[in-house]
């Protein structure tokens, strides 16, 4: 396979990831809209996500057991998504949605500068390009209200931002001799512990009244579970700033959801943005295949 191809099949393939991640979303406000509260929601995609690695490690006749020294490493991995999970939902609840969503977009420009910092990407003008239209673009796909500004809400968007950008960062640079499959079990293993430890301790898990809002907690888990694993199993092929530059893409995939399937209006100053976001994501992978 030439490198030109395998390049466009992992960026298909992470498409595929911002549109999972995307539909997550919205089995979420399905689910929300019909009795779920966030811990019970947070729990079932930590656990779905950890159950479906584990099933593809059994496929692939992979052992997690006995635990390798690595696993240590990948604690912190583990904790980054935890952390990310929790403050984004504090995000949520003390600012407008749209606002949360796109405070904690910021994490693609933190994850570039990151990556430069650390050795493993180049900030040229044409990243920098790309990640600054990317920004722009969502701003204007999500109208946040910039009339309501909680500042531990922006607090809480912006520790996601930084601890999802961590996660992207260190993830090939942790444990890197573990199987990508092992190493992702391990990070998401973590999450599901705390949050099932949580749901138990304090009792507080809120589950469905209706059987919509089952569909939205099933879709969820499975929506969720396959965009965060094949993230972290395709993360290594691109490296994390072109990664974080394709995962733009979340949000715009969200309003199209909404705009197909829940009858939400698209207006044009957000279609505007959706043009933006998708030209500046695409122009910017076929520069990097042609090098």
């Amino acid at each position: 396979m030439s490198p030109k191809l395998q390049h466009w099949l992992t960026v298909l393939g992470l498409f595929g990831v911002a549109i999972s991640l995307g539909s997550g979303h919205v089995f979420a406000r399905l689910a929300f809209n019909h009795g779920a509260n966030v811990l019970a929601g947070a729990t079932v995609r930590a656990v779905s996500a950890s159950l479906l690695v584990y099933l593809l490690l059994r496929v692939r006749g992979l052992a997690v057991l006995p635990l390798p020294r690595e696993f240590r490493t990948t604690l912190l991995l583990g904790l980054f998504i935890t952390v990310q999970t929790v403050s984004i939902q504090l995000a949520v609840s003390r600012l407008p949605v749209a606002f949360a969503i796109l405070v904690f977009y910021s994490f693609p420009v933190i994850t570039g500068f990151t990556a430069a910092l650390v050795g493993d990407a180049r900030m040229s003008w044409r990243l920098f390009a790309t990640l600054a239209a990317a920004f722009a673009g969502l701003a204007l796909v999500l109208g946040p209200d910039l009339q309501v500004v909680d500042p531990v809400g922006v607090v809480g968007a912006l520790v996601a931002a930084i601890s999802f950008s961590a996660a992207l960062v260190f993830t090939p640079r942790l444990a890197p001799t573990l199987a990508p499959p092992v190493r992702t079990f391990y990070t998401l293993i973590v999450g599901a512990a705390i949050f099932l430890a949580a749901a138990a301790g304090t009792g507080d898990v809120t589950l469905p009244v209706a059987p919509q809002g089952w569909i939205g907690l099933a879709g969820l888990g499975l929506a969720y579970g396959i965009g965060i694993t094949s993230l972290f199993l395709l993360l290594p092929r691109l490296g994390a700033a072109q990664t974080a530059v394709i995962l733009n893409l979340e949000p715009v995939f969200v309003a199209m959801i909404g705009w197909l399937l829940l009858g939400e209006h698209l207006a044009p100053i957000q279609v505007t943005g959706i043009l933006v976001v998708v030209g500046a994501v695409i122009a910017y992978q076929a520069s990097e295949a042609r090098r």
